[in-house]
């Protein structure tokens, strides 16, 4: 009985010792924080505001543009990119945010369901509509387009 009892001890400190050593792998948090640090974004762009990407309010379809982020050559590393409007009164107006992670090829391209430009306003207010993307501590801002409510005209 007493071999028993050693052979199911042994078994049982063999099994423990297998999850801990699985388990919770403490060396994660350090590659990812290396990874995030060796990152840089390099490069943004979106293609030109278009009639087709205004909300139908102002004739257009609401087409979600693709924003291309080109960057270090690094998967994993968490990518937020923010899309608002900069009104000509300094007001500003957020059309959304999502969080993707970065490809390891050195270029994410993000397509999000943002709300479309759409400043119904009239007279002379403007909108400046433009894309914040942000990892690993450092922010690209890349301007998409002027909207002129009063002229109904994308510059």
């Amino acid at each position: 009985m007493n071999v028993f009892r050693s052979v199911i001890g042994l078994s049982a400190a063999v099994f423990l010792a297998g999850c801990v050593s699985e388990g919770g792998s403490q060396n994660a948090p350090a590659t990812s924080v290396a990874a995030s640090s060796a990152f840089r974004i390099t490069g943004v762009s979106v293609p030109s505001l278009k009639k087709e990407n205004l909300c139908a309010s102002l004739g257009g379809g609401g087409a979600t543009p693709s924003v291309v982020v080109r960057h270090s050559a690094v998967a994993g590393v968490p990518i937020r990119v923010r899309m608002y409007d900069v009104l000509s009164t300094g007001r500003v107006f957020e059309h959304g945010t999502t969080r993707v992670m970065s490809n390891a090829s050195g270029t994410t391209t993000v397509t999000h369901r943002f709300r479309p430009p759409c400043n119904t306003s009239g007279g002379r207010r403007n909108s400046s509509y433009r894309f914040d993307v942000t990892a690993s501590g450092q922010t690209v801002t890349e301007r998409w387009g002027t909207y002129n409510s009063g002229t109904g005209k994308i510059n």
